[in-house]
Parts: structure tokens; sequence; C-alpha cells
């Protein structure tokens, strides 16, 4: 892992990005070469200025097509179908941008043939760059090793979490019981009861890291074989700490209050400072633009299937920061009288969602208002999502530290959203709120502008509509 900008990006994803990267600057250098060999002409003979400003355009708007349409994701990588359809999607969206641009400026940057062959050398490149990439990013030899000390209850989480692929690129080299620790859920045959020092396991295994993970770490920590360890060049870390750093998410099945005061994060400054409001309001006006003839169309929707007898907008109490209640704004989805009975969750294929609610929940232009929400300082752009107070009383008592994403300004869009699917229960609740206190914990200008890029693929797929 790399930590940019405070948040944390896999070794591998950066390696596939400048292969990518390499694959279009090739991709432009060989359109080049066979268009102007066709004219008769040589390399020597091309506007050097022109084609380079033509291969950053292409090269910029592609990794950004890529990237806004998910392939810079492990979760995906084995799933060859998705892959290839988020691919061509890509380039279709990059021809789509780079044409408009090269339409909109007067020089002339590329003739037809240019792009044409390469959009078709990309994909061939592309294609194959993610074939070898997909081969090999979870082969043995390239995993990285790990020693857990522990095997109990926090032992065998990790043990879940790898086995769920929430973990990528992780070999677990054993669990090491310390003092006559309970074995639990942790399989048996990967138990190494040592008959010699820690570090003689770690250079007879090849471990790269050694993760603390004991229920019981008071009186029980080999604390000085594990330093000596370190002090031999083997990186250590605690459970949370890597869990963290692999997953994008807090762990809250064993954290504890000293573990966020000491912690390096959740700074105050950084949670709802002047240059996120900056930001929350260049992007929402530049949004606001953009999306005002698809708003325009989905109020006429909304008018012509309910007759004109209901309101297009439709308000809702939400939690927002410190506490404090506001009205949400919402394109209305559902039918009137959805909540006589109360509130409740959303499920999957709900009876109460109009036509029109399940297109623009899906797509979620049904969220578009709640821009006017970030205008007047009720929410952020980015941040964890508002919930209603009936769930919220609940959900406090049920899930411990739930209070403290109430500590800044909710999102339209968030972390937890892009990362896990829509939440309509208590343990949904509980694993976005792990998400959410990455996002306090970390939050940057980068990670605002990474969760921006990834909500356009959740929108691209309609993840986790309801």
């Amino acid at each position: 892992m790399i930590r940019l900008f405070r948040h944390y990006v896999p070794q591998s994803l950066m390696w596939l990005g400048a292969a990518e990267l390499l694959v279009l600057v090739c991709a432009c250098y060989i359109a080049l070469f066979l268009t102007l060999e066709n004219y008769g002409l040589g390399l020597a003979q091309a506007n050097p200025q022109i084609q380079s400003l033509y291969a950053l355009v292409f090269i910029g708007v592609m990794l950004f097509s890529l990237f806004a349409t998910g392939l810079y994701q492990l979760r995906i990588a084995g799933n060859l179908r998705s892959t290839m359809i988020r691919l061509t999607v890509s380039l279709l969206i990059g021809a789509a941008l780079t044409g408009g641009i090269l339409v909109a400026t007067p020089a002339n940057w590329a003739t037809p043939d240019i792009a044409g062959i390469c959009l078709a050398t990309a994909l061939l490149g592309l294609v194959g760059t993610r074939l070898v990439f997909y081969s090999i990013v979870d082969t043995q030899a390239l995993q990285h090793q790990i020693l857990v000390i522990g095997a109990g209850r926090r032992a065998a989480q990790l043990a879940t979490e790898i086995h769920e692929s929430r973990i990528r690129g992780v070999g677990i080299c054993g669990f090491v019981p310390v003092n006559g620790e309970k074995i639990q859920k942790v399989n048996s045959n990967d138990v190494i009861v040592p008959d010699r020092d820690i570090c003689s396991l770690v250079a007879e295994l090849g471990v790269d890291e050694i993760i603390v993970a004991l229920d019981e770490r008071r009186g029980a920590l080999p604390a000085e074989q594990i330093l000596e360890c370190k002090m031999n060049g083997t990186k250590v870390t605690e459970l949370l700490d890597f869990i963290e750093r692999h997953t994008g998410a807090i762990s809250i099945d064993s954290l504890q209050p000293s573990s966020l005061i000491f912690c390096d994060g959740f700074s105050r400054a950084a949670m709802g400072n002047w240059r996120k409001r900056t930001f929350d309001l260049l992007v929402s006006t530049l949004l606001l633009v953009i999306a005002l003839p698809v708003m325009v169309v989905t109020l006429l929707a909304i008018w012509l299937e309910c007759g004109g007898r209901e309101s297009a907008f439709y308000r809702q109490v939400r939690v927002g920061k410190h506490g404090r209640t506001f009205q949400v704004l919402k394109f209305r989805s559902m039918c009137s009288g959805a909540e006589k009975e109360g509130a409740q969750w959303a499920t999957a294929n709900d009876s109460r969602v109009t036509r029109v609610g399940r297109f623009i929940r899906q797509t979620r232009i049904d969220e578009l208002p709640q821009l006017l929400n970030v205008f007047r300082g009720e929410m952020s752009f980015v941040g964890p999502r508002p919930e209603r107070p009936e769930f919220v009383d609940n959900l406090k008592t049920s899930i411990p530290f739930y209070d403290i994403r109430h500590q800044t300004l909710p999102g339209i869009t968030g972390w937890a959203q892009v990362c896990y699917p829509y939440g309509a229960s208590v343990d949904d609740a509980r694993r976005k709120l792990q998400y959410d206190l990455y996002y306090m914990k970390n939050h940057s200008l980068f990670l605002d502008l990474t969760i921006l890029f990834q909500t356009i693929q959740v929108c691209l797929w309609r993840q986790g509509a309801r």
C-alpha cells in the first residue's frame, strides 16, 4: 500500500495505472506513425506541438474514463466479463469527450484516421494489460506474506476479511497463539505452535509483516521477540491499522476510545474548513449548470406520472452536523402515502417506488436537488449520508461510535456509498459506519476527488440502488 495525501492506494493499482499510461502513449505514437506513413510522410514532418497536445488530451481523457468506470478497483479483478464491458464503456466515453474537445477547439489537432487507430490500439493494449494484471495480481509469488500473532476472535476477523476477498494480495503464513490463547474460527492447519522464537519463524517462512491480533494484549504480548523482529527490518502492525490500510474502513468490532484519541487523524480543521466549503460551492455550482436539463426533464416526468396532483419535490427530515435536523430535498420517487405506517427501510423492488422513481433512484437523479442543501450549508458534497431521526435513535444504541459521524457535515455522496451497497438494516449501517470513520479520519481533497470519480461509476452501473 502507498499512502497518498492520507489515503491508502494499493501498490498493484499504481503499477497498473503506470502500465496503462504507457499503453496510451504508445497508442498515440503508433496512430501517428501509421497515419503519416499512409500519406507518404514521416514523423519528422509532423507538427510536434499539435500532436503532443492531442496526445495529452487523449491520454488525460482516457485515464479519467477508466477511473470513472471503476476499472481501478481490485474488487472487480478476475471478472473478465465485467472488465470487458467497463473497458468498452470507458473507450466510448473517452472517444466522445475527446471528439467534443477536438470539435470545440479551432486547431486541427488530429484526423479521424489518427483518432480511430488510437482507440483501436488502446483497446487492444488495455485488454492485454488487464489480462496479464489479473492473472498475476493474486499469485502467491507476489503476495504480501504476514504472520499473525494471536489465534482468537480478532485473528479470526482478519482471516474472514482475507477469505471474503475484502483484503487482496495478502497471504497468511500462519497464526501464532500466545500463552494458551483459545483458538476461535481459525483454520487449525494454519495455527503454528512455536517451538522456537518468533524471529526464527519470520526468517523460515519469509514473512514480510507481523500483525498483532491478540484479544488481550496485557501480559500476553511477546514484546521482546517482536521488537527484535522489528529491529531486524520486519514491519510490525496492529490489526486495526492493517485492516484500515487494506480495506479503507476502520473496524469497530474491537475499537476502543483510546484508539481514536491517540490515532493520527480526525482533524477538526480537515472536517470543516473553508477549503472544503469552497470546494463544495464550486462543484455543486458546476453540477447544477450541467444537470439543469436533466432536472427539468425529471420534473416534467414526475408531474406527468402523478397527473400534477403531487409536488415533484420531496422533503424529508434528516440528522446533520452536531445532531441538528434539517430538511433534505429530493425528487419524489415514491407514491403518495408511502410511509403512512411510519418510517421504513427501502427494500429491493420496493412496491412503493413509482416507475419514474425507480429509474431516477437507480441513476441517483433523485439526489440532484440536494445541491441546494449544499448551497445552504446544511450538507457537504462529500461526507457521511444523513440518516433519518427515527433510525438514528436506534442506531446510536445498537452500534458503538455511531454518533461520531455527526461531527461533520453529511454529504450527497461519500466513501461508504462508493464502497458498500445500499444499507437497509442495522448490520448494513454498522458496516457503512466503518467507511465513514475512515473518511473522517483520513479526509483530504484528494480523497474527496477520488470519491467523486468513483461516484460516476456507481451511477453508471446503478450500484446499490433501491
